[in-house]
């Protein structure tokens, strides 16, 4: 907006013949008449003519809305830097807690609780530490087992527990569906739907049998469960090799920051290394697809559209799926393929 100031003027005539130039002459007469009268009745009015943005607010001109308007204009580059930028921030702390939740051994995001762990004090540090390492060695037989359990974050924020499922789960999980599939949905695992008819029952002997059983059961379920296991026993050993530090420069508040987030951030990206390895959970989220949604059930495409949560599936019900997450797991995924 040109902001214009004040014009004063004085009664007395003022000759704009110089000022005028090539437009003084007599067919220009009426036009300084023009000129003159206007000018004799700006120096009339009381109050000055400003155009301003400000005189403008002030006599009610500028609404609220285009006020507004005009701020977010102003300001809307260092805005949406600002925005973008703790949007990234909290995009990576939910992914980090997600990651330290869902095994032993976080200190900034402890399981039984949800809060950071008191690092001044000798015992609690590699009390700590020792109390990790016996609970990921004992996942170990669990995942050996029917599964160890893990906790997560739900939709409202609540910490809960959830299962995953082990190597002898996996193999009765097998059974189940190949009894399934045989009987042509007969019988049904406990929680899923008998079929109605019989196209439904042939659709669920192809289903149950090459889908659930040999693909989901056999070719990613088995070497997942192994992959879990080797989870716990690399865990177990970085929770042991964290005592050390903890019992020498953790007695200082810069030795305890330093062996927090070094240990810390090592769990998180052995954990990413883990999901996005072939048969990994980033893995089955990334490759999933679906016929029902079309093109948006393509592989890739449906857990980019996928929402952040909710969705019952357990590929995605532990986690918070954010645009972080889904582009680090989908780039690392396929870097394979491409090699």
């Amino acid at each position: 907006m040109i902001e214009t100031s004040s014009v004063s003027a004085s009664n007395k005539p003022i000759d704009y013949g110089v000022q005028l130039g090539a437009y003084d002459s007599a067919e220009t007469s009426s036009f300084k008449n023009i000129i003159y009268d206007e000018l004799r009745r700006q120096s009339s009015e009381k109050t000055s003519n400003y155009d301003t943005l400000t005189t403008r607010i002030d006599g009610g001109v500028v609404s609220l809305l285009e006020r507004n308007n005009f701020e977010t204009q102003a300001l809307y580059s260092d805005t949406r830097k600002e925005a973008s930028s703790l949007s990234l921030k909290d995009q990576f702390r939910k992914y980090k807690e997600d990651q330290l939740l869902s095994k032993p051994g976080g200190d900034n995001y402890a399981i039984n609780n949800g809060n950071g762990v008191d690092q001044s004090k000798f015992t609690v540090r590699v009390g700590k530490d020792l109390k990790d390492a016996g609970e990921n060695f004992i996942n170990i037989f669990k995942d050996i087992g029917d599964g160890a359990t893990i906790k997560y974050i739900d939709k409202d924020g609540n910490i809960k527990e959830g299962k995953k499922v082990g190597f002898a789960g996996t193999i009765i999980n097998f059974f189940k569906d190949m009894a399934s599939g045989i009987t042509f949905g007969k019988y049904t695992p406990a929680g899923e739907d008998a079929p109605d008819n019989a196209l439904e029952a042939t659709k669920h002997f192809f289903k149950k049998i090459f889908v659930d059983a040999l693909c989901k059961d056999v070719v990613v379920g088995i070497p997942r469960s192994a992959i879990h296991v080797g989870e716990d026993a690399v865990f177990a050993c970085i929770n042991l090799a964290e005592t050390i530090p903890d019992a020498t420069i953790g007695n200082f508040k810069v030795g305890q920051k330093a062996t927090t987030e070094i240990f810390d951030d090592t769990q998180v990206f052995i954990d990413f290394v883990t999901d996005v390895i072939p048969t990994g959970e980033a893995g089955s989220r990334t490759h999933a697809f679906t016929f029902k949604k079309g093109l948006k059930g393509l592989p890739i495409v449906y857990n980019i559209t996928s929402p952040e949560q909710g969705m019952d599936d357990e590929n995605w019900k532990y986690v918070r799926n954010t645009p972080l997450r889904k582009t680090i797991e989908s780039v690392a995924t396929f870097i394979p393929i491409r090699m």
